[in-house]
């Protein structure tokens, strides 16, 4: 199932009630909730705030299938960012000794078991999934 959302961090609420219909209908576990959740929230953080001249919406795709659930972020007329790139972050240093940014996303890499990432003629699109087994 597809929606479009608002590009505005107004619109975390309608995805996660989006999202979490889809994964309560199909029963997965709050273990796999969680991440999936978070993922989500991260990736879409992330579009806009690094697109803020941007104003399309965002296509937020959610799919349940055999216990795994694949979420797809799609949006338009954006420069490319692959969030695929490994993130160089020292999670051992005192947080007066880190640099900003980049903990989201490699905490996003390490929480789904696999991200992909497409982009081709300004459209950018993200793909996760979680395995609930």
């Amino acid at each position: 199932m597809q929606r479009n959302f608002a590009r505005n961090y107004d619109s975390l609420t309608a995805i996660y009630e989006f999202a979490e219909g889809i994964l309560a209908q199909h029963q997965i576990a709050e273990a796999v909730r969680f991440p999936v959740h978070l993922a989500m929230e991260e990736l879409f953080t992330n579009m806009v705030k690094y697109n803020p001249d941007c104003d399309s919406e965002i296509a937020v795709g959610v799919d349940v299938k055999g216990g795994r659930v694949t979420v797809e972020l799609t949006e338009f007329d954006v420069d490319e960012f692959d969030v695929t790139r490994r993130r160089e972050v020292d999670t051992g240093a005192s947080l007066e000794d880190r640099t900003p940014g980049g903990l989201g996303l490699y905490l996003l890499q390490n929480i789904v078991d696999k991200l992909e990432y497409e982009y081709r003629d300004r459209r950018s699109r993200v793909i996760f999934t979680k395995e609930s087994g």
